[in-house]
């Protein structure tokens, strides 16, 4: 399928959005883009309406798409012209095949946009999840090694198991021979907060800490300046309360608010550069997303832009 010049600048401001922090410059040039043309504005709602009936929950993070914004530049860019093809079609198979690992459809547990869910080790231990998180499942029955890849998990282990369970991210990992503890992967960091009995924390990038009762860690990302790990202030209550529906942010920076909302609203949120990195206090519910958008207005000096109904980006006023 030969696509039109607007249908193919589309794609192209849709991995662009995509791509890290927004910039006002960026912002600027995406509406001139938009409203220079009618053709413009028809291809970005059409792209949009069709990325919004792909995946029913997951619709947000269409399949094509999401697995195309994983590869380089060259690539992505053929991949995303297919997927506008194949989304045209009404998404085919292809879409399907390559978008399975990319949208963690095949996760031991995954919850999907707004949904959270709750599972059980082959030892019985209980878990719970938060909306929008993948965790795959690995090692043995007596030793499970839990893969968190986004989202957040709290586990009730028992006190006295018979091996170690361990739960990973991207920043590091967590170990313990029971505890009751929540692991969360945020934005450009992981979380972990214990509530009853001990968990050893290996970040990447630093030594290992021992997480006791009633104390809670951030690593990775640049945590303590090293990449290692950096004490919170937040109770695990605090940490935890994405369980009750409320997120509960301590000089948290925008970008990290953002993708916590991100996991209970479809389309996608963003910041611009000087936005995202601003810190924002409060405790923000989240089954009413576009009221706690308007909450973070009034906290803190930032306007929000809405371009239809699927992209919302918060700029620096």
């Amino acid at each position: 399928m030969k696509l039109a010049p607007a249908e193919h600048q589309a794609v192209m401001w849709e991995v662009r959005l995509r791509e890290g922090n927004v910039g006002a410059t960026v912002l600027h040039e995406f509406d001139q883009w938009r409203t220079a043309e009618a053709a413009n504005e028809r291809a970005w709602n059409a792209l949009q309406q069709r990325l919004s009936r792909i995946g029913g929950a997951h619709a947000r993070d269409a399949s094509a798409v999401k697995h195309a914004l994983r590869t380089p530049a060259a690539e992505r860019r053929r991949a995303l012209r297919a997927a506008f093809g194949l989304l045209v079609l009404g998404c085919g198979t292809w879409a399907l095949r390559e978008g399975v690992h990319g949208l963690g459809l095949d996760a031991d547990w995954q919850g999907g946009v707004g949904q959270r869910g709750e599972g059980m080790l082959a030892d019985g231990t209980p878990l719970a999840y938060d909306a929008n998180s993948r965790i795959y499942l690995s090692g043995s029955a007596a030793s499970p090694v839990l893969d968190l890849r986004q989202g957040q998990v709290l586990l009730k282990s028992w006190a006295q198991r018979e091996g170690v369970l361990t739960v990973a991210t991207a920043h590091g990992s967590v170990a313990t021979g029971g505890a009751v503890l929540n692991v969360g992967r945020l934005h450009a960091r992981s979380v972990v907060a214990v509530s009853a009995g001990s968990a050893l924390l290996r970040p990447k990038d630093g030594p290992a800490v021992l997480v006791s009762a009633g104390e809670s860690f951030y690593f990775g990302g640049g945590s303590s300046g090293s990449g290692g790990s950096l004490a919170s202030g937040l109770s695990f209550n605090a940490v935890s309360a994405w369980t009750r529906g409320v997120c509960v942010a301590d000089r948290m920076p925008l970008a990290e608010l953002l993708e916590i909302f991100g996991r209970y609203r479809k389309g996608l949120l963003r910041a611009s550069e000087r936005a995202a990195a601003l810190e924002i206090s409060g405790v923000f519910r989240l089954e009413d997303i576009e009221r706690a958008l308007l909450q973070v207005a009034d906290i803190l000096p930032v306007r929000i832009q809405r371009y239809g109904g699927y992209l919302t980006v918060l700029s620096a006023a």
